[in-house]
Order: C-alpha cells, then sequence, then structure tokens
C-alpha cells in the first residue's frame, strides 16, 4: 500500500477528524525531499505537528524549530545548560527538586546532538519521503481500535512508556523510533499550552514499518467489531421484536428470557456467544430455533439480544 492508501484506510475506518502526520528525522548529508516547505516563521515540534494535521508538509531545520528542548531531545542541537540541569522546570514549578528534574531528563528518551540535521513532517496522505513514525490525533475510542489492531496479529498487551513531560518530541518521536513499538502521550506543558490539540484528545504514534500490517487488521475489525461497538449492541436496555413487556410476578425469575420463535432465523448465534450455554439449537417444525435450558446461569450480558440478526431475544431483569 501506498501512503496515500494506507491513510484513507485509518481516516476512513476510524472517522479521524485530522490527517495522520508522517515523520522523519533527516540524517547527516541527507537530500531535502520535494514537495516540503520550511516556514518562514519558527515553530516548536508540536506546533509543526499540529500544521501538518491541517495539510501542510513543512521541512524544519534547527533554524526553524522555536523549542530547544524539543530539538535538543530529536538531536538536531545540543541541549541547552539550563535545560540540561533541570533548572528551567523549578523555575517553571513543574517539578519540585532538582533531584526530580535530573531523574526525568535521565531516563526520558533523546538522540545525542547531532544524530539529525533536520524534520519533516507532513500529512501521511502527501508524504512523499520514507517516514520514522506517523503521529495520530484521537480520541480514546479511536486509540483503543489502534490498540486493538495492533494486537490482532499477535494478542499482546500494549506497554506505553509516556509521561506529561516532552510529548510530541521524547514520547512520540524519539521513542518509537528506538524501541519499533507504538506509544501513546496525553500531551505535555509545552503542546498544550502552544497548540491547539483539545482537551478530549490524545496522541498515539506508531512506527512506520508497521502502518500496512495494523491498517489490514483494522480491516479485519471494521468487519464486524468497530461497527457493533459503536452501535452499543449491549446497551441495556435493548429495543427488541419480541412485543410488549410481560408484567411482573413474585414467581417470575430475576433474569427472564424471551424467545420469539416464530420469527427467529435460526442461525444459532445465540447459542454460539453465549459463554454460559444458556441457548441450545432444536428442531421446531423442520427448523432450528433457540431454546432456553439453563437460565439460572445468565447474567445479563445482553450478548445474545445484540448478536441475534432478528432481534428476537428478550432479556428482562426483574
Amino acid at each position: 500500500m501506498d501512503n496515500q492508501q494506507l491513510a484513507s484506510i485509518y481516516k476512513d475506518i476510524l472517522a479521524l477528524r485530522w490527517e495522520p502526520v508522517a515523520v522523519r528525522l533527516l540524517r547527516p548529508s541527507e537530500a531535502i525531499p520535494a514537495g516540503v516547505t520550511e516556514p518562514t516563521a519558527t515553530l516548536r515540534h508540536c506546533q509543526a505537528i499540529i500544521a501538518a494535521r491541517r495539510g501542510w508538509s513543512l521541512y524544519m531545520p534547527p533554524r526553524r524549530h522555536a523549542c530547544p528542548d524539543g530539538a535538543a531531545i530529536m538531536g538536531l542541537i545540543p541541549m541547552p545548560p539550563k535545560l540540561q540541569s533541570g533548572e528551567l522546570y523549578l523555575l517553571f514549578k513543574k517539578l519540585p527538586t532538582l533531584e526530580c528534574a535530573r531523574k526525568m531528563i535521565a531516563v526520558r528518551p533523546c538522540f545525542p546532538a547531532g544524530s539529525y540535521e533536520a524534520t519533516l513532517v507532513a500529512p501521511l496522505s502527501k508524504a512523499n519521503f520514507e517516514a520514522d513514525v506517523v503521529i495520530f490525533t484521537l480520541w480514546p475510542e479511536q486509540a483503543m481500535w489502534l490498540c486493538c489492531a495492533q494486537s490482532y496479529n499477535s494478542g499482546e498487551r500494549q506497554g506505553f512508556n509516556t509521561s506529561g513531560y516532552n510529548s510530541t518530541c521524547a514520547d512520540l518521536t524519539v521513542q518509537p523510533m528506538q524501541t519499533g513499538k507504538m506509544n501513546i502521550s496525553f500531551g505535555c506543558y509545552g503542546s498544550r499550552a502552544a497548540s491547539d490539540i483539545s482537551d478530549f484528545e490524545l496522541y498515539l504514534s506508531l512506527p512506520a514499518a508497521q502502518l500496512e500490517i495494523v491498517a489490514r487488521s483494522l480491516q479485519k475489525l471494521a468487519q464486524k467489531s468497530i461497527p457493533e461497538a459503536r452501535h452499543k449492541i449491549y446497551m441495556p436496555p435493548v429495543m427488541e421484536k419480541v412485543g410488549v413487556q410481560k408484567k411482573n410476578t413474585l414467581d417470575v425469575p430475576a433474569i427472564q428470557i424471551n424467545i420469539d420463535a416464530a420469527n427467529c432465523l435460526g442461525e444459532g448465534l445465540c447459542a454460539d456467544f453465549c459463554p454460559y450455554g444458556v441457548f441450545v439449537m432444536e428442531e421446531q417444525d423442520g427448523r432450528p430455533v433457540p431454546i432456553v435450558k439453563n437460565p439460572e446461569r445468565c447474567t445479563a450480558c445482553y450478548t445474545c439480544v445484540g448478536q441475534c440478526p432478528a432481534g428476537v431475544i428478550q432479556v428482562l431483569q426483574q
């Protein structure tokens, strides 16, 4: 898949508001690709990400980086002494002691000065360079589906390494480049103060080498899991086609299951999806219909209701 195809998959399936942003750190003596513009004003790396998600393709040499902390973390320039010592973190009241500041600096991901010469940022759909990472601006639900897509072929869980400091530079650019693993960030003091990221948005960064396999997994999830979750199919009370709810009586069990057998399609999904074997399929008048065999096992999870293609199952809680 090319970048345009990949961007389309992510945007369409996740319903993204913002473009995924391709990021590359330009190696020493590497040629500047066509199609990128050096901005006339200086920008922080987090601001450049915002510009790229809006459609701009930018070439950012050190002279265009407004944030010395971010530029140094990404290996473009030496770290200024006040930032290296941790002194400025105390002045900003972001940390209480030099000991805390120095520990935070020591453990955060960074590249040595001179490792790279510039940053490139562009919407993934327009990027004509090989990205190192792709940064997504997401709502939590969208981030959840990217996590599911990452786990789809391996079953592995994600282990994120993040903090409220140095978001787009350390956590979203350097960290995934060094580890080859997806990472997440909720923003930082600088990115929230200097950009228009919403209070309800977060960032997720994916190593570019994983873009295609995650996109293919996302397509699989979009066949069933994503639309079902977005339609809240297990959210009680569920509107069924069974008819008028029966009146409560003292001898009615705590959970009552009604089935409109006449309109059942006989596909057996209620029995297949039930984790406790509440239903069994039996032949009636020459066709299979679900029978409630073990009602006492029902936990009212509503999976049977949500998965029933005809909507003929009703679960009542007394």
